[in-house]
């Protein structure tokens, strides 16, 4: 059930519960017309004091459910990003196997190994980005992936 619907309920039902035990137990109490007047606004202020408490508690309740479910979010984040970095260095260790191969053939041409080192450092550079982002969104994650792109429109 979604939040709201679910405080939304939660009030309903307590209101409903109140109105209908509180009147009752003050129809019992006294048929005096001052002590019945006394006794309801009494309910009312009871009513407006623990209807307050309820929303505080659902709510706070609420708000920790989401900020768990934000910590998770940002958990899987970081992990993937950790994960993209291992694969990474993964990949920068073995084209350095190739280079060290590559570097032993008599027609070798440095240059095209030098060009694929520097792509590999300007990827590795873009990737730990990613770990800077503090709130992780959608427009965020843009942000700094293609933040170079935008600085040179």
């Amino acid at each position: 059930m979604k939040l709201h619907w679910r405080i939304t309920s939660w009030y309903l039902a307590f209101g409903v519960v109140w109105v209908f035990c509180s009147d009752r137990l003050i129809n019992a109490l006294s048929d005096d017309i001052a002590v019945l007047t006394a006794l309801q606004t009494m309910k009312g202020w009871t009513f407006i004091v623990l209807s307050t408490v309820l929303i505080f508690i659902l709510t706070k309740r609420a708000a920790e459910e989401r900020a768990a479910l934000e910590a998770e979010k940002l958990a899987v984040f970081r992990k993937t990003v950790e994960g993209a970095h291992h694969i990474l260095l993964n990949y920068v260790n073995q084209m350095q196997i190739v280079t060290l191969a590559a570097e032993s053939c008599a027609d070798f041409d440095p240059s095209a190994l030098r060009t694929a080192d520097e792509i590999s450092r300007k990827v590795v550079a873009e990737l730990k980005k990613l770990d800077h982002i503090a709130k992780v969104t959608s427009d965020e994650i843009d942000a700094v992936i293609y933040e170079d792109i935008r600085k040179r429109s």
